[in-house]
């Protein structure tokens, strides 16, 4: 039942998010194209796309975030709550649900961004003339020396990445559903709630903080990963479990839709 949840959560957010995308990858490629113009002292283009640049990516960034809570709060503890509490959908599936299309969206949002940054260089590549093939950008790629286990580092790297989001997500997400329980201010105490939830967070990282210290080198110079990654992953899925816990709970047992 996960999947068909998903089948309609993911596109819900893309019909939206999706046009800005575009918006945002062709005002990335006019602001390449038009850096020739500041070189030549008329800068009024190249103003002009870097705010629309700027504009676009506030508006993307603020709306991603407020899509996530909108969906959650309106679907499991507004008015769509009705109907969807009857489904013969569990509580856990549809935390799950708005989690995973969060993290989702998060992430190609964060892709995207780093595509619109390659179409502002390769615009201006253009515009100067001195646009690299693709095999010379490759050949490039393969010339680098890279520090001894680079790819682990990377691979650790994305799964703190993606914890941490599922954490960050799972915070607001209690954070709206303990601020429920308040009828008659539920966003002041949803705000106090993950307000809270951050102290809280602050100091089990100040007593966890003796796994941070003394880090070790490796011969490449790069921090032992390790002992960054297994305390960082081990607290985020900790801290992640905890908040669903939080959600599931209230949401059976003090779900009140009056």
């Amino acid at each position: 039942m996960l999947g068909k949840l998903l089948k309609y959560e993911i596109p819900a957010m893309g019909r939206k998010l999706l046009p800005l995308y575009a918006a945002w990858a062709a005002t990335a490629l006019l602001l390449g194209l038009t850096t020739q113009a500041a070189e030549s002292k008329n800068e009024f283009m190249v103003v002009i796309s870097a705010l629309l640049y700027t504009a676009i990516a506030t508006t993307i960034f603020v709306m991603t975030i407020i899509m996530i809570v909108q969906r959650y709060s309106n679907s499991l503890l507004g008015d769509e709550a009705y109907f969807n509490h009857v489904l013969p959908v569990s509580v856990a599936e549809h935390i799950g649900n708005k989690a995973i299309s969060a993290t989702l969206w998060i992430f190609v949002t964060i892709l995207v961004a780093i595509f619109t940054g390659l179409l502002i260089g390769i615009g201006a590549l253009i515009v100067s003339g001195e646009f690299i093939s693709l095999r010379e950008l490759i050949k490039g790629f393969y010339e680098i020396e890279l520090p001894k286990h680079f790819g682990l580092y990377v691979i650790e790297m994305l799964i703190l990445t993606i914890t941490g989001t599922v954490k960050t997500i799972m915070q607001i997400y209690a954070a709206i559903t303990i601020g429920h329980q308040v009828q008659n201010r539920t966003t002041l105490a949803s705000i106090g709630a993950y307000i809270l939830i951050l102290i809280f967070e602050s100091s089990v990282g100040r007593a966890m903080l003796p796994l941070f210290i003394n880090l070790e080198y490796s011969e490449d110079g790069f921090i032992n990963f390790n002992r960054v990654f297994i305390p960082g992953f081990i607290m985020a899925v900790i801290f992640s479990v905890i908040y669903f816990f939080i959600c599931k709970y209230l949401m059976e047992k003090r779900l009140n839709l009056a």
